[in-house]
């Protein structure tokens, strides 16, 4: 007797119920939004994105790191165009160079050889390769078919039996390394620009897939409630 009272009780609650369903209105944030307008946005500035879809904790971080590496990479092309330009004068005032040339590989051919047309007085023991068009008449080029030979195109550091002058060709040539550290520098600040940015976007598409549709909540919980007017009870269906 008592089994059925319970189980009469149970159904007459479920007639006279009513369902409210809670929605978590976070996962619904977005629905007005728009995916492509947060996703240009990431791509112009990381960071912008997630603003746009107010994920505030997540612009700061993009945003910093976008002006660290900007100024990378501003700082490295600077710094590189110092070195070469460095480096270029150097050879005009101890090489005699007198050109206003400042491509990397004529320089790093400046760097390679003694001379062009041989070097000023005799070596004692000089090396095969220390003047420019001789070993290029060796390997079967002609001595002007990369740079014109001309007085422009010339330069000399001096005979290998000084030291100064081979000082003077290390100093010229350490110059040049530290013109390709800073465009390596600067390349590397250029793909992170870039990386920032995809990641950002996807990072926005996160956002977007996980704020733009309604969803239900796991927990399933039943609380009846006895309505003031007495038209029935509340059954309060949490998901």
């Amino acid at each position: 007797m008592g089994k059925l009272l319970a189980i009469t009780l149970l159904m007459v609650t479920a007639c006279f119920s009513q369902v409210v369903i809670s929605v978590d209105e976070n996962v619904s944030r977005n629905n007005d939004k728009s995916l492509m307008l947060a996703l240009g946005a990431s791509a112009l500035l990381p960071g912008l994105g997630e603003y746009y879809l107010e994920e505030q904790n997540m612009v700061r971080p993009f945003v910093w790191i976008d002006a660290a590496l900007w100024v990378t990479v501003v700082g490295s092309y600077f710094v590189g165009e110092h070195y070469i330009s460095s480096a270029h004068n150097y050879a005009v005032r101890h090489a005699g160079l007198g050109t206003s040339d400042k491509d990397i590989d004529f320089l790093n051919t400046v760097g390679d050889y003694r001379s062009r047309r041989g070097v000023e007085g005799q070596n004692s023991s000089p090396d095969m390769d220390e003047d420019y068009n001789q070993a290029m008449l060796r390997s079967g080029k002609k001595v002007d078919e990369d740079y014109p030979d001309n007085e422009e195109y010339q330069w000399d550091w001096g005979s290998s039996d000084n030291p100064e002058s081979t000082r003077h060709m290390d100093e010229f040539k350490n110059r040049l390394r530290h013109f390709r550290v800073s465009r390596i520098v600067f390349q590397a600040s250029i793909g992170a620009l870039v990386l920032n940015r995809i990641v950002s976007m996807l990072d926005a598409m996160r956002i977007y897939r996980s704020t733009s549709s309604k969803s239900l909540s796991e927990n399933v919980l039943f609380v009846p409630e006895l309505q003031e007017n007495g038209g029935g009870l509340n059954f309060l269906c949490n998901f």
